[in-house]
């Protein structure tokens, strides 16, 4: 299958997610007041369809020959967007999201595979930076709502199937040891320390790069004193005897 068709194929998948969870959720949910420091599904929703909004925008722009808009303030950007959005109905938000994902989609759909596979931003290709945007920023948030909703279950059934399918994007060993290395995040702060340090340790072998963001990411602070997790980085270095000048 072409790279198109998988990253069509996850936008798809997880609009449907979307959409379930939504349907779900109670009057009480969908109206609940959200805060800065703590969104309700309508803020989280909102929020997810600015950020496809805006990788749609990129990848328009791009086609006509402009540059991409950075964002490298993005919690300032966050924060200006819940302002925007946080008195908005749970209907036009509901609109505003859908629209979000068919843009994005039909922005996907009209690329062509070299323009997928070319540079985007912060050594990222054009593809990594919507896989980012339009599906595992979702799953991280839809994963939030059901911890929110008390099912952890189905929150680390939603990471792990999307593990497996953000893998299949590509073999190379930085981009499947960066999906390993979130999906251990998740099982740090789910609690699960064994998973998360398995995780974590097969992330690393695959994608060395990331070891010294690992030491500072605060989804791993409640694992930071297990001896298992300090082993990762105790790298023992041979010093060479006199004879082997």
């Amino acid at each position: 299958m072409a790279l198109k068709e998988k990253l069509v194929g996850l936008l798809e998948s997880i609009d449907l997610e979307e959409q379930a969870l939504y349907d779900n959720l109670s009057t009480e949910e969908r109206d609940v007041e959200g805060k800065a420091d703590g969104w309700s599904p309508k803020d989280t929703l909102a929020h997810m369809a600015a950020w496809k909004e805006r990788e749609a925008a990129n990848l328009a722009a791009v086609a006509r020959g402009e540059p991409r808009v950075g964002y490298e303030d993005f919690e300032s950007v966050n924060a200006q967007d819940f302002e925007a959005y946080r008195d908005w109905p749970w209907s036009e938000v509901l609109l505003k999201a859908e629209a979000a994902n068919l843009q994005l989609i039909e922005q996907v759909a009209g690329r062509t595979e070299g323009e997928l596979e070319a540079s985007s931003q912060n050594e990222r290709t054009v593809w990594q930076s919507i896989a980012g945007t339009g599906y595992t920023h979702p799953v991280i948030h839809l994963g939030q709502i059901y911890l929110d909703r008390g099912d952890p279950g189905y929150a680390t059934d939603l990471q792990e199937a999307g593990a497996e399918a953000l893998a299949e994007l590509s073999e190379s060993l930085e981009w499947r040891g960066a999906v390993r290395y979130n999906l251990a995040c998740h099982y740090a702060l789910m609690g699960d320390t064994e998973r998360a340090i398995d995780g974590l340790r097969a992330a690393l072998e695959l994608n060395p790069g990331l070891t010294e963001w690992s030491k500072e990411d605060s989804d791993f602070e409640s694992i930071r004193e297990e001896p298992a997790y300090q082993a990762l980085y105790d790298v023992q270095r041979r010093v060479p005897r006199k004879d082997e000048g």
